[in-house]
């Protein structure tokens, strides 16, 4: 390993550094450069499209009407599953848009410092800044009207707002970041707001490979290139899975994976240890006729079919009282290679024990980072699947939904423990891999290093009972203004 200063190329300098023009970075990069006296540079792997105005986007990225995989880092863990969005604005700019927060309680596992009474205000103006509307749209498909009234035959209140805490159980419509049928990334509510300004730049296609330590403080980065990028503070907004390889590649992190890939130790810190996510499954039917034609003459009429709409919030039986575990997201799209649509509910538990790992493939930049997902690694999160699905299940037979549904496609008679564990999947939530009072303090300082932040997911010492993007882009407001 090269020391600091010897053999890199096109030496610059910045007073700050952000490494990962994701949701998070976006935040960071446009709140920091507000400081017209600083010099900020924003750091994304993937490509940079510019301005919303100059129309240089894709229009899979702009289209919310469900998830679209074509910016991909690719695949990992056991469940083959999405590593994250490889261009400016990250995960905002392929999600389902939802925008929804955890309970009080959640935030108050963190610490006095990110209690709910202190963070809560953070989320609103994230809220804001996303312009955050009760749904994706008024005219939703059949399926989605039928899974809302079906909860509501089933005994579950709707819920006007889904995050007040007063009312954890029901169904209800998912808030989404959708402006002008366009998904609002955190490039569009945040970069684009600074990126006239004299002092950011922001530089697409460029991964970064590691940080430079000068003793105990971060003085740069070295993108994969070789290219050496100096500054005063680095600030890492790679994201749950990225953000740790990044550490690990520099040094810092556990011995043990140090030494497997004959990187010289320079701080030890449990990076990377702890890797959280929602996860579970889904059961899917095949549509009725009556189905099949509703949907067609709602996206006539429409003009689009939004794959998800609604949601329900349960409680499983081991779930503390006055709260809940459990997300199930009414979905249906187009069947591929038939006129027809597919039908499905996903379940997700909400508040898992298991926990996964992030490690080096290589010391090589490129390399995706092995990623161990844990599931099932505690025993107690599959009763609360298998109890999501019989939900599903009870909802399915409602009258609303049961008229739309023919016979059950999957699980069928398989049993419901064992097809869990068969075809357990993650909800695109990575946290956790760099967590408060673990790896960084409560403002995001890496612990033992000076000038080196960590300020996106990576950071949640707990995971929140909600999609976490818009928490993410609460803790990047809030440490933003710590900058």
């Amino acid at each position: 390993m090269r020391r600091p200063g010897e053999g890199y190329r096109h030496l610059v300098r910045y007073d700050v550094v952000v490494v990962g023009g994701g949701t998070a970075g976006c935040v960071i990069g446009s709140r920091v450069s507000e400081q017209l006296e600083r010099t900020v540079c924003v750091l994304e792997a993937g490509p940079d499209y510019g301005p919303r105005a100059d129309g240089g986007w894709p229009a899979d990225l702009l289209d919310p009407r469900g998830l679209t995989f074509t910016h991909d880092w690719g695949t990992g863990g056991e469940d083959q599953r999405s590593l994250g969005a490889r261009v400016i604005g990250g995960c905002s700019t392929h999600n389902a848009c939802m925008a929804v927060a955890g309970t009080p309680e959640d935030y108050d596992e963190w610490g006095d410092t990110w209690a709910w009474a202190r963070f809560g205000p953070y989320l609103d103006r994230a809220r804001s800044m996303l312009k955050v509307v009760p749904a994706n749209t008024p005219e939703p498909a059949p399926m989605h009207v039928a899974f809302l009234e079906a909860a509501a035959s089933l005994g579950l209140p709707f819920l006007e707002d889904p995050d007040d805490p007063r009312n954890p159980t029901g169904a209800a419509r998912i808030p989404v970041s959708v402006v002008d049928d366009t998904r609002w990334n955190t490039a569009f509510a945040y970069l684009d707001l600074a990126r006239g300004r004299p002092n950011l730049t922001v530089r697409g296609n460029t991964l970064v490979d590691r940080i430079v330590l000068d003793r105990a403080r971060a003085t740069g980065v070295v993108t994969a290139s070789g290219e050496r990028i100096d500054a005063d503070v680095v600030v890492l907004t790679a994201g749950a899975y990225f953000t740790p390889a990044i550490l690990l590649r520099s040094g810092i992190g556990p011995e043990p994976e140090m030494a497997r890939h004959d990187i010289p130790l320079l701080v030890e810190l449990p990076v990377g240890e702890v890797l959280r996510d929602h996860y579970g499954t889904g059961i899917s039917w095949q549509p009725t006729d009556l189905l099949n034609q509703m949907t067609t003459d709602n996206v006539r009429r429409t003009g689009s079919l939004y794959e998800p709409h609604a949601i329900v919030k349960a409680a499983s039986s081991a779930c503390d009282a006055g709260s809940w575990d459990l997300h199930l997201i009414s979905w249906t799209n187009e069947a591929v290679g038939t006129n027809g649509y597919e039908a499905s509910v996903a379940v997700f538990h909400m508040k898992p024990g298991s926990a996964g790992r992030v490690r080096l493939r290589s010391r090589e930049p490129r390399d995706l980072p092995e990623v161990d997902r844990g599931f099932f690694r505690d025993q107690s999160d599959l009763p609360t699947i298998v109890e999501g699905l019989e939900v599903a299940r009870a909802l399915a037979n409602e009258p609303p939904l049961a008229r739309l549904l023919g016979h059950e496609v999957a699980p069928a008679d398989e049993p419901l423990d064992r097809f869990a564990r068969r075809t357990a999947r993650n909800y695109f939530h990575p946290a956790g891999t760099c967590g408060i009072g673990h790896v960084v303090d409560d403002s995001g300082r890496v612990l033992g290093v000076d000038r080196l932040v960590v300020a996106d997911a990576s950071i949640m010492p707990t995971i929140p009972r909600a999609n976490t993007n818009l928490t993410t882009v609460g803790i990047a407001e809030r440490l933003a203004e710590a900058m």
